[in-house]
């Protein structure tokens, strides 16, 4: 409740201060007061926590909450001068293509850090050689594993604010804007064992990363995919 007091101060009484000018001084130029939401049309305005701990902290304040402790969280969001495009967006968000997203973030950083200290343990002058041909099989493997369709994405809420920005200095200068988010979540034991599968059926005995994708493949069995949400 307390986090949900904190957004609600936020979302109708924020005032954005723009530095400018010289000696590091700062003028508020814009003030920006909420005035409608989704939850007014059930008696129910406060802003969810779910919304408070994305606004404050993205995905990785999500997944820090105990409701999200056994899940993926992954979130939509669009902000636009007309309500039925943010609301209509929201609606046919992608869950598929940002799991895709994040997974193929999560993947590539994971075989980064590997490939690195293996690359690494050759001669110089095959270094560059190593780094290539290491960079052209991961780059195969990522596209395999994002083009797979994970299944167990499950739409869970959805929120809108509407806001109105104002110029401090005249009242009479806003613009109204409608921001709106859709949460998705997915079962960590679920995607972890989806994205193992594919990895360890994205290369081939023979392929340079053959062994680094194994023991990946084993390690998110094991301890999920690392960092969701970070980037």
């Amino acid at each position: 409740m307390k986090n949900t007091k904190k957004l609600f101060v936020v979302f109708s009484i924020v005032m954005v201060l723009v530095l400018i000018g010289c000696g590091g001084t700062a003028k508020p130029l814009i003030t920006v007061v909420e005035l409608d939401n989704k939850g007014n049309a059930i008696g129910q305005p406060a802003t969810p926590e779910w919304v408070t701990r994305y606004v404050t902290n993205g995905t990785v304040g999500l997944q820090a909450m105990s409701e999200f402790r056994d899940v993926y969280c992954i979130v939509g969001e669009e902000s636009s001068t007309n309500r039925s495009f943010a609301l209509a967006w929201a609606d046919n968000f992608s869950a598929q293509q940002r799991v895709g997203a994040m997974i193929r973030t999560n993947i590539a950083s994971e075989y980064q850090a590997r490939v690195q200290g293996a690359a690494s343990a050759v001669s110089d002058q095959t270094s560059t050689q190593a780094a290539a041909t290491y960079q052209q099989a991961i780059d195969s493997s990522i596209n395999a594993i994002v083009n797979v369709s994970y299944s167990g994405v499950q739409r869970v809420n959805d929120w809108w604010v509407h806001q109105r920005r104002y110029d401090i200095d005249n009242r009479d200068v806003y613009r109204d804007e409608y921001t709106a988010w859709v949460l998705y979540i997915v079962p960590k034991a679920v995607l972890n064992e989806q994205v193992a599968r594919a990895l360890t059926t994205s290369v081939s005995a023979d392929s340079a990363l053959y062994e680094i994708t194994i023991e990946m493949a084993r390690q998110i069995m094991q301890n999920g995919l690392a960092d969701w949400g970070a980037n």
